[in-house]
């Protein structure tokens, strides 16, 4: 299915890729997720849509999930982040906080920080894209289920138009993921892939 991208009004937000959730060694290792992004090469694929929205003039915007020293912002009723909490994760200045290398930011692209599952909670992202005339959003990210279902469901009542690059996903397992997409996604978002973006993005 071929996609058109205004590349002046579009962002590409590459969430949660924090080496706690994505690496092998990560806090989080046996929770699944580092395995379907090593599986499915969600890296590597994520990578190359960076490298394509950059060449075309999209803007690029990473959304990063941490937390002071006692994680004081996280959601204390959410099972989530009691399991952050409890293997004092995504901690601010860590190793398991930081960005994996493979997909890390450029010198001057922006590094928004969230503190709960939407990258709109706790976060100057709507002031970020409001002020930079954006009105469609290219998600990619870690979990489908979480961060980049969250995020598609704030950014559709906000009226973006917001297009998921699926293969530039990933969660606990390739059926956890599967089901995001093929849920209550496809009737708010598109549902797209690397090939079908890189190729609107040119």
């Amino acid at each position: 299915m071929a996609i058109n991208i205004d590349k002046g009004r579009t962002a590409l937000l590459a969430m949660d890729f924090e080496n706690d959730l994505v690496h092998e060694d990560g806090a989080f290792k046996d929770f699944g997720f580092a395995a379907m992004v090593k599986a499915n090469d969600v890296l590597g694929k994520t990578a190359r849509l960076l490298d394509a929205a950059r060449r075309s003039g999209v803007k690029v915007i990473y959304v990063s999930v941490k937390f002071r020293p006692g994680h004081p912002e996280a959601p204390k009723s959410a099972g989530l982040f009691q399991a952050v909490v409890q293997a004092n994760a995504l901690v601010e200045g860590t190793w398991g906080a930081a960005i994996h290398d493979a997909v890390a930011p450029r010198e001057g692209e922006p590094v928004v920080t969230k503190r709960a599952v939407s990258a709109f909670a706790g976060s100057d992202l709507a002031n970020l894209l409001s002020n930079s005339g954006i009105t469609t959003l290219l998600l990619a990210g870690v979990a489908t289920n979480f961060v980049v279902e969250g995020t598609a469901r704030e950014a559709t009542d906000r009226g973006y138009d917001v297009v998921i690059v699926g293969d530039c996903c990933a969660s606990a397992s390739q059926e956890v993921h599967d089901a995001a997409l093929s849920t209550s996604l496809p009737f708010l978002t598109t549902i797209s892939n690397l090939d079908e973006v890189t190729a609107a993005l040119g």
